[in-house]
């Protein structure tokens, strides 16, 4: 569970902040009120994982674009889990 900018306590789980986006604000568990991700620390995390899908789309080997789509989007979703703040919706 992700902590609440406003009450410190349990606010999300992690499947649903891998979901969030930066426009669709979500209520805290705990306390309610409405916490959301930014757009720039939501492209940041976003884009290495996008980086490697397109590199991707250069290869011929199916194996290869697979494989990259798959290390890509789990790259997303971690650089998401990990460096993605959530904060108080103004």
């Amino acid at each position: 569970m992700y902590q609440c900018p406003y009450c410190g306590k349990p606010a999300i789980s992690a499947l649903r902040k891998t979901i969030l986006g930066p426009g669709v604000p979500v209520a805290c568990q705990t306390c309610g009120k409405s916490i959301k991700i930014t757009y720039p620390s939501w492209l940041k995390a976003a884009m290495p994982g996008a980086a490697v899908m397109v590199v991707a789309l250069f290869f011929d080997s199916n194996l290869l674009i697979y494989g990259l789509s798959t290390v890509g989007l789990a790259l997303m979703i971690a650089l998401h889990l990990l460096w993605v703040p959530l904060v108080k919706e103004e």
